[in-house]
């Protein structure tokens, strides 16, 4: 009997060791270390708000401009104040940190800019599953552009990553911030 109380006190532990673990790795999956505005800054420099994570660049014609209008579209009409938007820029050869934050800001108030060194920005993208190319554009005074996927990420108010939202309207990212604030 002692044996068996011994291997279920065994299983209980290795299983709790095995949550904590798993917990502390999709927490350090997420974090990163960036400059903004404000100076150094990692996930948890947010703490106390929620966080949706968006990777783009200043001079994105068209993808940018639009889902950032949308996602503080939303958050505007469902009136929530303890969101922050992390706009994560991905031409850090052109995105200065003050010109990327004015930019985010231009959409909603409660965002800041989020620039990180080459390295940095390769480890981020690679584990949010985050796609994009520079595209040379040889006629063309910009010089080249940056292809790039187009999701959003939620966070919770302790930087726990809850969700990656690709479906942009209106409608989805609307329900899917709504779900992040009731639920976590």
């Amino acid at each position: 009997m002692k044996k068996f109380f011994l291997v279920i006190v065994l299983i209980l532990v290795a299983s709790g060791v095995f949550l904590l673990v798993n917990h502390q790795l999709k927490l350090m999956k997420y974090d990163f270390k960036g400059d903004s505005i404000n100076g150094p800054v990692t996930m948890k420099s947010f703490d106390g708000e929620y966080k949706i994570a968006y990777f783009g660049y200043v001079f994105c014609p068209d993808v940018c401009p639009t889902t950032l209008t949308l996602v503080a579209t939303a958050l505007d009409d469902l009136k929530y104040k303890d969101v922050k938007i992390l706009f994560a820029t991905l031409d850090i050869k052109r995105d200065d940190v003050k010109t990327c934050d004015e930019f985010a800001k231009y959409f909603y108030p409660n965002s800041t800019c989020l620039r990180f060194d080459d390295k940095e920005l390769d480890r981020v993208t690679k584990s949010y599953g985050v796609k994009y190319q520079i595209v040379d554009l040889k006629d063309s005074v910009m010089k080249y552009s940056v292809a790039h996927s187009s999701s959003i990420y939620l966070f919770d108010k302790k930087g726990r990553f809850v969700k990656e939202v690709s479906n942009l309207t209106y409608e989805n990212v609307k329900k899917e911030i709504e779900n992040l604030i009731k639920n976590h």
